[in-house]
């Protein structure tokens, strides 16, 4: 107390004239009808900023809420548009009730790049979120890879970016199947194998996955065919192909369960012992 005693001591000629100055404009507020439209007029706009900036700080405050929103939202409609790419590149399921067994989470990713002929993702989410190894990894416009490692809160993904790493691919247009690696080079630049010189292929022609792995929904659109030869004598081409998306640039991702997969596997392994 004494200390704000003091201070108003030592400071009483200011305070006085800030007393005397809030007097003095509520007295000209309350006797002019000039000076009252001004000053409400600026009480307005003080107002509107002082709002303006409690909004911005709320808002700021509330956006990690929000994008998990929506996140959670686009990860429900990834899903919707998995389900319908596999509809529709079989028109007869439209007259039928259609299984759908994946199931898409979503997970921000930590580490990316391409810097070597073996390259790795590392994800914000593992066991703690329903991460399980061999779970596929997509993004908006493509494939990233497949989950081989899982931590508590962390999840090592093989790339796509990895020459080890093939995918079983197709041609949108028609049903000859292959397998997408990556050249080694640029991110986008891939290359596809296996696909025989009999079938139709035409440069610009859209490449999707293939959905013969118990890993990649099928109808995931991939990129186009930019390069075509079949010069080689062994009876298939040599395809080229630019991806829709850079692997190594993509921030958010989608990690899709086959919940059948061990299904799958086990009839595998009775049919082939």
């Amino acid at each position: 107390m004494q200390r704000i005693l003091n201070a108003l001591i030592q400071f009483r000629n200011v305070v006085l004239y800030l007393l005397l100055l809030f007097f003095a404009l509520i007295f000209i507020n309350g006797n002019s009808e000039f000076h009252k439209t001004i000053f409400s007029r600026y009480g307005f706009y003080v107002s509107q900023r002082f709002q303006s900036m409690k909004y911005q700080i709320s808002h700021f405050f509330s956006l990690s809420e929000v994008n998990k929103k929506l996140l959670e939202e686009n990860t429900a409609l990834k899903a919707l548009e998995l389900q319908n790419n596999s509809i529709a590149l079989y028109p007869d399921a439209l007259t039928q009730k259609v299984r759908f067994p994946f199931k898409v989470v979503g997970a921000n990713v930590i580490k990316n790049g391409f810097l070597s002929q073996r390259n790795y993702v590392i994800l914000g989410r593992g066991k703690a979120g329903g991460i399980q190894p061999e779970m596929a990894v997509i993004s908006k416009n493509g494939v990233v890879g497949l989950v081989q490692d899982v931590s508590e809160n962390y999840s090592n993904v093989i790339s796509i970016l990895h020459q080890d790493m093939k995918i079983n691919v197709r041609l949108k247009n028609n049903r000859a199947f292959g397998s997408l690696a990556w050249k080694g080079k640029h991110p986008q630049d891939f290359q596809i194998e296996d696909i025989v010189t009999s079938s139709q292929i035409r440069v610009g022609d859209t490449l999707i996955t293939g959905g013969m792995s118990s890993y990649f929904p099928v109808g995931i659109p991939l990129g186009k065919v930019i390069q075509l030869d079949s010069s080689q004598l062994d009876g298939y081409y040599t395809i080229d192909v630019k991806l829709f998306e850079d692997p190594s640039q993509v921030q958010y991702v989608y990690l899709v369960e086959n919940q059948d997969r061990e299904e799958i596997t086990d009839i595998n392994q009775k049919k082939n012992p």
